[in-house]
């Protein structure tokens, strides 16, 4: 799962820029099932949302870093319960 993820988001960062109209899309396409995989059904399409709506270097952070993308969808989780 890690090394699909990591290779999904290789071929996705070149075009995440702050220019890309598209940007929240498509990571959020991207990341939304590995999300669901960490905490369910129920969570993901919020936690998503936040995860799309950071910084663009926190973005590409987690993008090059399963481990790093289970961090955020962690402290996603605290904010929301």
């Amino acid at each position: 799962m890690v090394m699909q993820y990591l290779a999904e988001c290789q071929r996705l960062l070149p075009s995440v820029t702050e220019k890309n109209p598209y940007l929240k899309q498509k990571v959020g396409e991207a990341i939304f099932p590995y999300i669901r995989t960490i905490v369910g059904n129920e969570k993901a399409p919020k936690i998503t949302g936040m995860l799309i709506e950071l910084p663009i270097d926190q973005i590409r952070a987690y993008m090059t870093n399963f481990e790093n993308l289970e961090m955020r969808v962690k402290q996603a989780s605290d904010l929301i319960d």
